[in-house]
């Protein structure tokens, strides 16, 4: 360090000044904000504010390879936190935004690690240090929407390259040190921590607006522009002070591994490859219960190898107690599982700490995850099982158009802001997995296409009596989605028997004139040929069942089967070219 006086070597006694100083003027303020009636405004979905009038992007991490490493991912953990408690949050017109009044006190308690702060001329480690980061975001968004700066503090030291080198940057501390601001419209609120990056922006509920570059106005607790000296290498781990009574070793234990964490559900067999080969011994698993334990096969994910496995068996149990209650297909049932969903999102997510780097996360828990903020700063990966919700909706919406009379192709949608959430974190997702072929195809450049898990041949194909007609196997539910509108129309004057692989979950009369018989999974080696035209589908098991097995097999793209031997694809709801297909294999 340089001998100047704001390089003075920080002492016990300084130190225990400062918090003293600091201590009583945090007692000011909080009288101060009593009758100043500062409050914390409400955090609200809404698609009122759709223009954005001002936008601030800064990148997440500096030297991934410096000692630092670990207090950059502390920084980030508070900058999750943080943002959570910002993103969506409306300001009325008039009304003076505190950050401090928004994020309250970050604490041990509530989450926030030791990050990176500035303090007497050092960066040192703190609890919910690197706040800064997101303050500085918010003072330059603010000047740029027009709106009026009420407080605003600058760092005591300029670091080359950040904010403060350009007097944009506002620095907080609880909670005397405040950025505060005046709305003059009322505006939205939108924080969002992508893998390398934290975004802030300002909307408007008015269209055309642009905002506009505010003149900055202080007032008596503000501070003048910044003036004091740049800021050099003064971290404790770099500065060479081995004098200062914070040079104590303390980060001697501290690994800069990266960790990566798998956020399960159901265990698919390709997935659960996936996982066997994909992790390290530093990862951690959490997954509903341990299905290998508990004789659970839609659990049974791979445990072995593990640092720690995280289960949530309770919000498990409660699914399962609900799933037995509600009708097989509704709109009901598909909302109770999305909070079913919602609920074991936010019990897996526990196992999450800063030192998690990267994510691995199934598809049904992504939209809770990505909008609680859990997954900002890492880089994420999701098993996908079925469309995008966005897309999905799309198909449905196309096919009750077609079928107006179906009670299943229009009985659900998901809400709004969960199709969005869930469109971008795959937005952002470094890698989408899946073996379903359509799913993949919608992300060229980052789709990993696992292979179909093909069972062995579990049964011999009887030989077919010429008395009897030829009979093809439906191995499914009777609904729209699967395409049993269009496989009736194409079997309409067909001499045969039509095996139904499960209930009838249209219209009772469906089959009305058709010779049908409901079997079991058992019974399959009695088909001639399975077509299953599906508008939607996500695990075709049946289907490959039978091409083990050697039966063919007359299906869509939407089934997601690569091209196989006996498999035969048909455009999708196409009856002339399923007829087609049906009456040259018969």
């Amino acid at each position: 360090m340089h001998s100047t006086d704001h390089d003075r070597i920080p002492t016990r006694l300084s130190a225990a000044s400062f918090r003293a100083k600091a201590n009583l003027l945090q007692s000011r303020r909080g009288l101060e904000n009593i009758f100043a009636r500062i409050r914390r405004y409400p955090q609200v979905r809404t698609r009122e504010f759709q223009t954005e009038i001002a936008q601030s992007t800064t990148a997440l991490w500096t030297d991934p390879t410096s000692t630092e490493l670990w207090y950059q991912r502390g920084k980030v953990q508070n900058l999750r936190l943080a943002a959570a408690r910002l993103d969506r949050s409306v300001v009325p017109a008039g009304a003076v935004f505190s950050f401090w009044a928004q994020v309250g006190r970050a604490s041990g308690f509530k989450g926030y690690v030791q990050g990176r702060m500035l303090q007497e001329g050092c960066m040192i480690p703190a609890i919910g240090g690197g706040l800064c980061q997101l303050s500085n975001a918010l003072y330059q968004v603010a000047l740029d929407a027009g709106c009026e700066i009420v407080e605003r503090h600058p760092h005591s030291r300029i670091v080359p390259g950040s904010a403060a080198a350009d007097q944009r940057d506002a620095t907080v501390a609880w909670n005397y040190i405040d950025l505060r601001f005046r709305a003059k419209q009322p505006l939205q609120l939108h924080v969002r921590l992508t893998a390398d990056e934290l975004r802030v922006a300002l909307s408007s509920d008015r269209p055309d607006n642009h905002g506009g570059v505010g003149a900055e106005s202080f007032s008596s607790q503000s501070s003048p522009p910044n003036t004091l000296p740049i800021y050099s290498d003064h971290a404790c781990e770099s500065c060479g002070q081995v004098s200062c009574f914070r040079a104590d070793g303390h980060l001697t234990h501290l690994s800069n591994n990266s960790r990566k964490a798998f956020l399960l559900d159901v265990a698919w067999p390709e997935f659960g490859r996936y996982v066997g080969a994909n992790h390290s011994l530093e990862d951690v698993l959490a997954i509903p219960m341990d299905g290998g334990r508990w004789n659970r096969r839609q659990y049974a994910w791979p445990t072995q190898g593990f640092a720690r496995v995280h289960t949530a068996q309770l919000s498990t149990l409660k699914r399962s107690l609900m799933s037995r209650r509600l009708a097989a297909h509704g709109a009901s049932r598909q909302r109770a599982l999305l909070r079913a969903s919602c609920d074991l999102a936010a019990a897996l997510a526990r196992c999450l700490d800063e030192q998690t780097d990267e994510v691995c996360v199934s598809q049904n828990l992504l939209p809770f995850l990505w909008e609680s903020g859990v997954l900002g700063g890492r880089r994420l990966s999701v098993f996908c099982t079925q469309l995008p919700l966005r897309d999905l909706q799309a198909v449905l919406d196309c096919a009750s158009q077609i079928h107006p009379e179906s009670n299943t192709l229009g009985d659900f949608r998901a809400d709004d802001w969960l199709v969005e959430a869930e469109a971008e974190a795959l937005r952002h997702a470094h890698q989408v997995i899946t073996p379903h072929c359509q799913i993949a195809a919608l992300f060229p450049g980052k789709s990993r296409l696992l292979d179909w898990e093909v069972p062995k041949p579990s049964f011999e194909r009887p030989a077919m009596r010429k008395s009897e007609p030829p009979a093809i196997l439906f191995p499914c539910a009777t609904l729209g989605r699967k395409g049993a509108y269009e496989l009736r129309e194409a079997l309409r004057g067909m001499n045969v028997l039509l095996l139904l692989g499960g209930p009838i979950l249209e219209d009772q009369r469906f089959w009305q004139g058709f010779n049908v018989e409901v079997v079991t999974p058992a019974q399959m080696q009695r088909a001639t040929i399975v077509v299953q035209p599906s508008i939607v589908e996500s695990q075709p098991r049946a289907l490959l069942k039978a091409l083990a097995g050697g039966i063919p097999v007359i299906a869509t793209e939407s089934c997601g089967l690569p091209p196989m031997e006996g498999l035969h694809l048909v455009a999708l709801m196409d009856i002339s070219s399923l007829r087609s297909a049906i009456l040259k294999l018969l």
